[in-house]
């Protein structure tokens, strides 16, 4: 059968409640007046010029209230930034599924088909050609 010590624990709670008047002790040694602060000369102004830095815009698509994908506009650079769809039936937060999708950025767009116009000041496009005429019948 185990025998109970107690002296081990009673050493233990007279610590225990020793330490906060220790630490009251040591407070009244630490507060005392700062010293004397020395006054420092002004410099020169520095020669930098903040401009105020152009703010972006962002587009949000909505489906149902949910936010599916957000476009941003900022300086030069456009990206998407999409919602992340799972792989099959993966519902989100489970282990199959990605919540993480890397953003889209628009390097270069196209317009395949259409003409363009001039601008103002700008001469005219030169019109496409006639079709060359058939050839004559023997």
């Amino acid at each position: 059968m185990r025998t109970l010590n107690i002296w081990p624990c009673f050493i233990l709670c007279v610590a225990a409640s020793a330490t906060p008047l220790l630490a009251q002790a040591q407070t009244s040694t630490v507060n005392q007046a700062p010293p004397n602060l020395e006054r420092l000369e002004e410099g020169s102004i520095p020669d930098i010029t903040i401009r105020p830095q152009q703010r972006g815009t962002t587009t949000d698509k909505r489906e149902q209230g949910v936010v599916t994908e957000v476009q941003v506009e900022s300086g030069g650079s456009n990206y998407r930034v999409k919602q992340s769809a799972g792989p099959g039936n993966a519902a989100p937060g489970d282990a199959q599924s990605n919540a993480v999708r890397a953003p889209q950025w628009l390097v270069k767009e196209f317009d395949w088909g259409g003409k363009k116009e001039p601008k103002p000041g700008e001469p005219a496009p030169i019109q496409d050609a006639p079709p060359p005429p058939l050839p004559a019948a023997k």
